[in-house]
């Protein structure tokens, strides 16, 4: 089994415990959270009925939360967050805009209540033209989960007209410092490539950390192994969206993330049938 910080996932009020409680498992103190946010950005993500469809087979696979924008959960049947919690995501901008890395905030925290959200979660791109706009927002928001006793997973990226290339792990353990100076209760950071200077950044940061699988990997083996190594720095989750719910078999990949997150390790994908029982003790 590995080890996990003893921070992940920590109680911080009574409001936020309860709903922190549907997306991080009380056992293992650890989460798969599967961001689905990704239709303002780049576009449909499948047919009309993607979401509830996939909704549906990511709670039959274990995984602990989704992030949808608040139009799209409207889409999906209510009855498949009785066994997955639901992330309402606050902040957009497209793959069209002139600034790409520009986000706005375009719900509210009384937005995510009013549909039942466990949580919301807002991205931040620092190093953009608008970085400052962008931390404001995060500020207000973070002020306002505070008031209701929502949590706030905060999505940070080290992304700007300035930048090249994979951010370093001082610039992203910088980022899980902002993360939790301005309130957030969860961090998603992009990964830094290597397990040991996930680590150092996992030891940096007294919140819990999520980390992201980035572009689509070239198998669905290729995500567990990415998933492996991630896991064994010690981080309290992942969220992994494209190489979920865009795997040649999501089912089967979202089961195989759900059983490595909470402590066992699955053998290859490509073996499709019988994944259950071929789990082993990590």
């Amino acid at each position: 089994m590995r080890t996990v910080s003893t921070l992940a996932c920590k109680r911080v009020a009574s409001g936020k415990s309860l709903r922190m409680s549907r997306i991080c498992d009380p056992v293992t103190g650890r989460t798969l959270i599967v961001p689905m946010d990704h239709s303002v950005t780049v576009g449909p993500l499948g047919h009309a009925d993607h979401a509830d469809t996939t909704v549906c087979t990511l709670a039959e696979a274990g995984a602990n939360a989704v992030v949808l924008h608040r139009g799209r959960a409207r889409h999906v049947d209510p009855v498949h967050f009785a066994r997955m919690a639901l992330i309402v995501h606050l902040s957009a901008g497209t793959n069209l805009s002139l600034d790409i890395d520009a986000k706005v905030l375009v719900s509210g925290v009384d937005d995510a209540l009013r549909l039942g959200a466990d949580a919301v979660s807002i991205h931040v791109n620092i190093g953009s033209v608008t970085e400052r706009r962008q931390l404001a927002d995060f500020a207000a928001v973070s002020r306002e989960c505070d008031t209701l006793g929502m949590p706030l997973l905060a999505m940070m990226y080290a992304r700007g007209p300035q930048r090249s290339g994979r951010p370093t792990s001082q610039e992203i353990a910088h980022l899980a410092a902002i993360a939790t100076d301005l309130g957030a209760d969860m961090v998603k950071l992009d990964y830094t490539g290597a397990t040991e200077t996930m680590r150092t950044v996992v030891d940096s940061c007294p919140i819990p950390i999520c980390v992201a699988g980035g572009d689509r990997a070239a198998t669905d083996d290729a995500v567990l192994d990415l998933a492996g190594e991630i896991l064994d720095a010690g981080v309290a989750g992942l969220s992994f969206g494209r190489n979920v719910f865009g795997a040649s078999n999501p089912l089967v990949v979202a089961t195989a993330l759900s059983a490595m997150v909470h402590g066992m390790r699955p053998t290859r994908t490509n073996e499709h049938l019988g994944l259950d029982a071929r789990l082993e003790t990590a």
